[in-house]
C-alpha cells in the first residue's frame, strides 16, 4: 500500500491485510533495524499483517544511523516537535482497511518513548514498548491503548526504573490490559518477546 506520509518507511506489504504493526526503531539505528523482529511476530499470529517501519526525520550525529530527537543531551524540545510529527503520521495510517484498533505499535528505547508518547493519544489495537522510557511532560489518559511493557533487569542504557514508572502511570489511568514483562538481560529485545505477544493478541483484537 501507499501512504501520503512525510516519514520514509521500509514494509513487508500486503493488498489483503486485514492487519498492521508499526515499528519504531532506536537511537542510531535505521527503519530496517526492526524489519525482522516485525515479520517473525507476524508469522506467529494467526492474522494477515502489514509491517511497516518507519525512519526517523533526524541524522545520528555519528553520522551513521537516525535518530528521533537528540540525545546527550537530552533535547526535550526537539522530542516534543517529533512527536507531534509522528503523530500526524499514524493518523494517517487510521484507513478504512486497516483501522488504528488494528494496528500494533512497537518501539525500542527511543522508539519506544516516540510510541508512548504519540501512541498514548490514539486508538492503537496495542502498544508494545521494549527498553523504553517515559518523556518528561508525559501522561497517560484514561483511554490510553492496551500496553505490553518488555525491559531488561540488567539494563544499563535505560535503567528498568523507567519501565516500571510507565507501567505505574497508565494503571493508575487505564483498566485495559498492561502487562510489564522484565527479563534477565540488558538493553535488548527479550527473545521470549514475540511468544508472549501472540499468547495475549486475544486480550487486544
Amino acid at each position: 500500500m501507499k501512504y501520503d506520509i512525510d516519514h520514509q518507511f521500509v514494509s513487508n506489504s500486503s493488498q489483503t491485510a486485514t492487519h498492521r504493526i508499526i515499528l519504531i526503531h532506536g537511537w542510531g539505528a535505521d527503519a530496517d533495524d526492526l524489519l525482522t523482529f516485525g515479520k517473525e511476530i507476524t508469522e506467529k499470529i494467526n492474522l494477515d499483517f502489514e509491517v511497516i517501519s518507519l525512519r526517523a526525520l533526524g541524522l545520528h550525529p555519528s553520522g551513521q544511523g537516525r535518530q528521533w530527537y537528540g540525545l546527550y543531551p537530552h533535547n526535550w524540545k526537539e522530542a516534543e516537535v517529533e512527536v507531534n510529527k509522528l503523530l500526524v503520521t499514524l493518523k494517517k495510517f487510521d484507513t478504512e482497511q486497516i483501522p488504528l484498533r488494528k494496528t500494533i505499535l512497537l518501539g525500542f528505547s527511543q522508539g519506544a518513548a516516540m510510541s508512548i508518547d504519540a501512541g498514548s493519544k490514539l486508538n492503537f489495537g496495542l502498544i508494545v514498548s521494549c527498553s523504553g522510557y517515559p518523556h518528561p511532560n508525559w501522561a497517560p489518559g484514561e483511554n490510553f491503548p492496551p500496553l505490553i511493557i518488555s525491559h531488561g533487569l540488567f539494563d544499563d542504557v535505560v535503567p528498568i526504573d523507567a519501565s516500571r514508572i510507565i507501567y505505574d502511570k497508565v494503571k493508575s489511568k487505564s483498566s485495559k490490559f498492561c502487562e510489564l514483562v522484565e527479563f534477565d538481560g540488558f538493553h535488548q529485545i527479550d527473545s521470549n518477546l514475540i511468544d508472549f505477544i501472540s499468547s495475549n493478541i486475544c486480550n487486544i483484537f
